[in-house]
């Protein structure tokens, strides 16, 4: 896992440009005639243009009403089990001491505020790194049942991506005849993780966290949507994973069920 989080860093913002910038610095000591130290300057033009592209909120405005636009139609069905899908946890190093990650919190809320009562639930999500203790499954379903006291019906303690939360959960539920859930990620997420549990064999009713609409603070309208911020650039790499993350599924298999 840790592979395939080096391989999407190197892919989008920051660090793309900054790759660029330093490949710029280095075609610069290249002999004047050389063709490289030639192209140093506008290489170092183009990269800067980059980054400050992505790091405004005009463009990742632009880039999560794209990215929601990807989503498939919801077919006309009654869910048969309500997923919610793992969005991380915090955890000290030192102590190890785990909780729940803000996004996470909010799937588990919004499924509580938002899905109907009656239908079984499904929590999803293991171990991604090294040293972590209880699974997402896990931490979820305690939330769940001792502050919200809702029951959990199932819980998907291996997956370490959403492609394994999709084969993983698909198994579980199939066995007990569900074909048919209602899935709770955040919107930016709802699209390839819908499309995994599709492929996966079940038919998908979204039930996204938030929505492009609040894409845009306040604090950033007028003049401000054209200069660069951090929290802009945040939200460009989220989109731009989640975009790349989709096209490299379409071309992939699904995995195998995974146990641990």
């Amino acid at each position: 896992m840790e592979l395939q989080t080096a391989l999407a860093t190197l892919a989008t913002p920051p660090m793309a440009p900054l790759v660029g910038l330093l490949l710029a610095l280095v075609f610069w000591f290249f002999p004047a005639s050389s063709p490289f130290a030639k192209l140093s300057l506008p290489l170092a033009i183009l990269c800067v243009l980059a980054l400050w592209t992505f790091a405004t909120p005009a463009f990742s405005g632009w880039l999560g009403q794209h990215l929601a636009s990807q989503q498939r139609e919801a077919p006309d069905v009654e869910p048969g089990a309500l997923v919610i899908l793992g969005g991380g946890r915090y955890r000290d190093a030192q102590s190890g001491s785990e909780r729940l990650s803000a996004a996470t919190l909010e799937r588990v809320h919004q499924a509580v505020a938002d899905g109907p009562k009656g239908l079984p639930i499904l929590v999803s999500g293991g171990r991604v790194y090294e040293g972590e203790q209880a699974s997402e499954a896990r931490m979820m379903a305690e939330a769940l049942e001792n502050f919200y006291q809702r029951t959990v019906s199932w819980r998907e303690n291996c997956s370490r991506s959403t492609a394994e939360n999709a084969s993983n959960s698909a198994a579980l539920l199939h066995d007990s005849g569900v074909e048919s859930v209602l899935l709770v990620t955040h919107w930016w997420h709802m699209p390839r993780a819908a499309e995994s549990f599709a492929r996966a064999g079940l038919q998908v009713v979204p039930l996204p966290v938030g929505s492009p609409g609040e894409l845009v603070p306040r604090g950033e309208s007028g003049l401000l949507r054209w200069l660069p911020s951090a929290a802009a650039l945040s939200r460009t790499q989220v989109y731009l994973r989640e975009l790349l993350a989709d096209h490299w599924y379409r071309w992939r298999p699904l995995p195998k069920v995974r146990h641990c």
